[in-house]
């Protein structure tokens, strides 16, 4: 009789033991998970180095991932930066969203030659955005038709959604680009960060165009004498 009541004891002490573990897991280790999972969007209003991108967690930390101005070649959205130049920065706190159903977009989640949608939360800079219909900023690349390869394989017809992907992404979004090797290394470190289901706190804030020019500005390349 003992016997059973002891294995009775030993069996409700484990499972209460259990219990407080996974409640410890809850509470203390799954919001340290996200405490550290920041998206930081900094803007200076300048057309030509319109600012800078740092995603980070507590393992994986991606840096001043720059913006690239009017003058870089492919899809950069000119009146959205002369809009942000004029009208002022959209500061406040955003969300990671999926595509909206209306765009039509090909895959409904951020991947590699997509765009990574930021939807503002009611802020202060909501009505510098509602002002030319947008609901949020996107970071994009060079060209999206990657993702649309397994689609159409007419390579007019690629080129063609191609364009129109970025037009439509226009209507929503302000898009900011970034290059081909940067969207690769933020779509590589998205994976990895997001294997754990997390919650990001996405900020964008006004940063002066000096500290943007300081590390964005191309280097000068000077040829050697023949």
């Amino acid at each position: 009789m003992a016997s059973i009541f002891t294995s009775s004891h030993f069996c409700a002490t484990r499972i209460i033991s259990i219990l407080l573990v996974f409640i410890i897991q809850i509470v203390f280790i799954t919001p340290a998970l996200c405490q550290d999972s920041k998206i930081i969007v900094r803007l200076s209003g300048d057309i030509n180095y319109p600012g800078d991108l740092s995603v980070f967690n507590e393992t994986i930390k991606l840096k001043k991932v720059c913006f690239l101005g009017v003058d870089a070649k492919g899809k950069i959205d000119k009146d959205f930066l002369k809009l942000i130049s004029t009208k002022g920065i959209p500061e406040g706190s955003y969300e990671v969203v999926a595509p909206f159903p209306s765009e039509k977009w090909p895959v409904d989640h951020f991947v590699k030659n997509g765009a990574l949608r930021l939807k503002i939360i009611p802020d202060s800079g909501l009505s510098i955005l509602n002002s030319s219909g947008k609901k949020g900023i996107a970071i994009h690349g060079h060209d999206f038709y990657p993702i649309i390869d397994g689609i159409l394989k007419n390579k007019i017809m690629i080129n063609f959604y191609n364009d129109q992907l970025f037009e439509g992404l226009k209507k929503i979004w302000g898009p900011l680009r970034i290059s081909n090797w940067d969207m690769g290394r933020l779509a590589d470190s998205w994976i990895k960060m997001n294997r754990v289901a997390i919650k990001w706190k996405v900020q964008v804030v006004k940063v002066i165009p000096q500290e943007i020019k300081s590390f964005c500005k191309p280097p000068v390349t000077k040829r050697t004498l023949d």
